[in-house]
């Protein structure tokens, strides 16, 4: 077992190297470490996402500190209550054994169509046998889910006939519509959603793989035993026409409550969107406890930013706001409200008065709050007192932009949509005391929070890194390359991530790797040998090599990141990442503690 650094927020709890050569014993290795884990309390310890051969832990830096008692060994302890917990789980002596309750049998009607099969053939030519045998050889086994990801609900099933095995299409689809059931290498799988994909689509299925609003949100969990049944053409239509489609299955396992409501407390106070600009989406702190499902964190890309925008209208920190990429977004208020903003320089402006980052101004019925393109970076957060109203989905108000969902009807916003506001717990006094009285003709505060925190955006930045899981895997010119060298943000670049064009970082190595656990922050080098720097709607896992990691405080720094900007790298200590975010913690205390004072004084 090797228990290893997932950047500074998280870890891999590595309990096997191999999977194919036992599948069945290594997956039960897992699935007790996964179930040990989640019920050990170890404190900090946020959500876990089992894979293949690992477990990934994501945690609270800032409460493994406190329970630690120092910073600098914060992962070491950690990581001696995880090998505490996890200890014994291959041994059969020591193993805690995993009950039926715990295996679901889940069947799941497929129709073999070629209307739905396009690459029917192709496996049937590859593996030397009839499309009928192919159907057959694939419908009559028992499959295992290794684990889901990719996208929310895309279960990665073990157990294909060794003759069905087949590679990967040369050319990936762009689309891949909601059911497709593929072949991918020695794996099989379906498509929850509709997205791109490269594996060999052979039939289909009515049921809904993936659903937001149910609990748990997807069909498919690691651990699970799948059937498929063939069904014919006039079967699926009659299923796919029933208001809910969800397989049969027995002996359903526990799952985390997930907070799904309509939490609306705007009574109808609402701001328009006159301009939506290029890409404005409503984001809070993110998603927890539901990577094991495929679900991503989304949430803004910079989250301390809007957390501290948020303490500057005097929303709590988590309250969601809007995440403005490259500008353009004009909104109109239909009643007094607080705003600020934090991230990129972008022009803001309030009817002729520019708005700085990170000041707080007070407006009226009727303003408009204009924001231009963006001179450096690419994304601001704006923080509106009381907050964006929109149902709570999956725990968070995020909007998921690959899987359509949260946020404002799981879309980006359009021009002509009206987005509901919370209820303000402020009052008029609040607005009086929050823009101060120093400034009363603009309504705009003359005090704001510390510029690196209001504006991380830089020219040419540099971004500190810790190293990643596989650092190994590259020699030691590749890696002087990472730290030494500039990199170019390539324009195929999004909430996913960062792609970047320079020097070629080339393995040591050219085996392939078990997907593992992936997070905000991780560099992975595809392999072509150019990185690509995840971001906050990134996939829950990932195979690609992950040579190294953004530390958390940093994260700001890599959300601003634009097409043509060059970024180099600088590694760091994993003790230094820890002391940094606690630093930063400890500033932001005191800014809370400085915004209470102020508003006394002024009030």
């Amino acid at each position: 077992m090797e228990i290893i650094p997932l950047g500074d927020s998280a870890l891999i709890v590595r309990l096997r190297e191999q999977f194919e050569h036992a599948p069945a014993e290594t997956l039960n290795e897992v699935l007790r470490a996964f179930q040990q884990l989640r019920k050990s309390g170890i404190p900090g310890v946020i959500e876990l996402a089992p894979a293949y051969t690992s477990v990934a832990m994501f945690f609270d830096p800032i409460a493994v500190a406190k329970a630690s008692g120092r910073s600098d060994e914060a992962f070491d302890w950690l990581a001696t209550r995880v090998r505490a917990v996890v200890a014994g789980v291959g041994d059969p002596g020591r193993r805690v054994r995993i009950s039926k309750r715990d295996v679901r049998v889940v069947e799941i009607r497929v129709c073999y169509d070629s209307e739905f099969a396009p690459d029917l053939d192709d496996v049937a030519g590859h593996a030397q046998l009839s499309t009928k045998e192919v159907v057959e050889l694939h419908s009559a086994a028992e499959y295992r889910v290794a684990c889901v990801g990719f996208v929310p609900g895309f279960p990665f099933m073990a157990g294909l006939p060794k003759k069905l095995a087949t590679p990967r299409r040369s050319t990936p689809r762009k689309e891949i519509p909601p059911g497709a059931v593929g072949i991918g290498g020695a794996q099989t799988g379906i498509y929850p959603l509709r997205s791109p994909g490269g594996w060999n689509l052979i039939g289909r299925t009515p049921l809904k793989l993936f659903d937001p609003a149910k609990d748990p949100p997807t069909l498919l969990r690691a651990g699970d035993r799948v059937r498929f049944r063939a069904i014919t053409r006039e079967e699926f239509d009659a299923a796919s026409t029933k208001p809910s489609s969800r397989a049969n299955s027995r002996d359903a396992v526990a799952a985390p409550t997930i907070l799904h409501r309509d939490s609306s407390t705007s009574a109808g106070m609402t701001a328009n969107i006159v301009r939506a600009g290029f890409l404005t989406s409503v984001q809070d702190l993110g998603r927890a406890s539901f990577r094991e499902f495929g679900v991503s964190t989304s949430g803004a890309l910079d989250p301390f930013a809007l957390r501290v925008a948020n303490l500057l209208v005097g929303n709590d920190e988590d309250a969601a706001g809007l995440e403005i990429t490259l500008g353009g977004l004009r909104l109109r208020f239909n009643d007094e409200r607080i705003v600020a903003w934090c991230g990129g320089e972008f022009d803001v402006q309030i009817g002729s008065r520019p708005l700085p980052g990170g000041h707080v101004a007070r407006l009226q019925t009727g303003d408009e709050l204009r924001f231009g393109h963006s001179k450096i970076g690419c994304r601001c957060w704006l923080a509106i007192s009381g907050g964006v109203d929109v149902p709570v989905v999956l725990g968070s108000r995020s909007t998921d932009l690959r899987a359509n969902f949260g946020g404002f009807e799981g879309r980006a916003l359009r021009d002509g949509d009206v987005v509901s506001l919370g209820k303000w717990p402020g009052s008029s006094a609040f607005a009086k005391a929050t823009a101060d009285k120093s400034t009363p003709p603009t309504g705009i505060s003359s005090w704001t929070a510390p510029h690196d925190w209001v504006a991380p955006a830089k020219r040419e930045p540099i971004s500190r890194i810790v190293r990643g899981v596989d650092w190994n895997r590259f020699n030691t010119l590749t890696v002087e390359r990472l730290t030494s060298e500039a990199f170019t943000v390539s324009p195929d670049s999004d909430r996913m991530g960062v792609r970047l064009d320079g020097p070629e970082l080339k393995r040591t190595d050219s085996a392939d790797l078990i997907s593992e656990g992936v997070a905000p922050g991780t560099i992975q080098v595809p392999p072509g040998g150019k990185p690509i720097l995840l971001l906050g709607d990134c996939q829950t896992i990932g195979g690609y090599p992950k040579i190294a990691h953004v530390i958390t405080v940093d994260l700001g720094i890599a959300a601003q990141l634009r097409a043509g900007d060059r970024v180099r790298f600088s590694e760091i200590s994993l003790a230094d990442a820890h002391r940094l975010l606690l630093e930063r913690e400890r500033e932001l205390e005191r800014f809370r503690i400085g915004l209470s004072l102020q508003r006394s004084s002024d009030s």
